[in-house]
């Protein structure tokens, strides 16, 4: 039997260059953790500190010049985790998780995004999740379940961010980022709402509430969405209990924010249109 391993030496040379490289990796996190302190200390985030959009620039940065047999998947993990502990160095973040159908899935999906340092508070309902971002020493992310319509009571949440209180929420990420899912990583979608607008990652897709006094077909919708102005993709409808309105929520490509022009242009409606978000599109193995 032939021994094909490398000579105890060469193995030596081999780890002690390994341990080289990791002391470098670690010396540049330090450095990376100071100019995090800089950013804390200089103003440069005021308020809820999360940058989904931002974060999506630096993956979609990364990936684009990725070369090796390191995987892509860890890059993303590496960089996530980098993330989370950038936002404790800025003072930190709490998340509430919904419960229900897929909860399980959905504070996975939440701690792979968000890292497992982040805090987790847990609601058995959307309106009780929604509800811990504007109360006083509340969270500042809520996780919540798909998008659905209907009679759906779980993923039919999305009316509860039309504003009508002194705290605005916004639709701000969906998760997870990375769309492929390899062996053991959970699977399944969430959505990720915070008191702040989302920001721009350049590959965007946009939230609009739209309220109807009448029945409109999604045809209809569509069209007049698109006659604004708009490129709509996928939307989803829902009539409340006790009120005659339909309540639409569209998606659309780019980021929307409340002075843009083309939301006056829609037509058909009772009420203002509304901004509910947005989020930066996630990727997968082969973009």
């Amino acid at each position: 039997m032939n021994d094909l391993s490398p000579p105890a030496s060469r193995l030596a040379e081999l780890r002690a260059e390994l341990d080289g490289i990791d002391d470098q990796i670690h010396d540049l996190l330090m450095q990376r953790a100071k100019v995090v302190e800089s950013v804390a200390s200089e103003g440069g985030k005021t308020g809820i500190k999360i940058r989904p959009g931002r974060e999506a620039i630096i993956l979609r940065r990364l990936l684009a010049r990725h070369q090796g047999a390191w995987p892509a998947q860890a890059v993303v993990r590496i960089w996530r985790e980098m993330f989370g502990a950038a936002l404790i160095i800025e003072g930190g973040q709490t998340m509430a998780v919904c419960d229900g159908e897929g909860a399980e899935t959905r504070l996975a999906l939440a701690r792979e995004h968000f890292g497992p340092l982040t805090p987790v508070r847990r609601h058995h309902s959307p309106s009780q999740t929604l509800a811990d971002l504007t109360r006083e020493g509340g969270a500042q992310l809520a996780v919540l379940p798909p998008l659905a319509e209907g009679d759906d009571a779980n993923g039919g949440w999305w009316p509860m961010l039309a504003a009508n209180g002194q705290v605005r929420l916004y639709i701000i990420a969906r998760i997870p980022f990375w769309t492929h899912r390899a062996e053991g990583l959970p699977v399944g979608e969430a959505y990720v709402v915070a008191a702040m607008p989302p920001d721009a990652s350049g590959n965007d897709r946009g939230l609009i509430l739209l309220s109807f006094n009448t029945d409109s077909s999604r045809t209809r919708i569509i069209e007049q969405v698109a006659a604004a102005g708009f490129t709509p993709g996928s939307l989803w409808v829902k009539r409340l209990p006790g009120d005659s309105r339909l309540l639409v929520l569209v998606e659309v490509e780019g980021l929307v924010s409340d002075a843009d022009p083309r939301l006056a242009a829609i037509t058909g409606l009772d009420a203002p249109p509304q901004v509910a978000g947005g989020y930066a599109i996630p990727i997968s193995e082969t973009n």
